[in-house]
């Protein structure tokens, strides 16, 4: 399954917790994909979002 984890903090990207969950997921053999909301910053940022979005199974919004 093609899970897209998207990080609206650089802080929750770097929790040990969540770094523990998404561990987890990569080794039931789920595909990760990840995506630093905080980093963005023009449209073509949120257009290539919307497109992970459109392309993954799943979505995890880690706030």
């Amino acid at each position: 399954m093609k899970i897209l984890c998207v990080y609206r903090h650089k802080a929750s990207k770097e929790n040990p917790e969540i770094k523990k969950i998404i561990e987890l997921l990569k080794q039931k053999g789920d595909e990760i994909i990840e995506f630093d909301l905080f980093s963005a910053q023009n449209d073509s940022d949120y257009d290539k979002l919307i497109d992970l979005i459109w392309e993954a199974d799943k979505t995890i919004s880690w706030w």
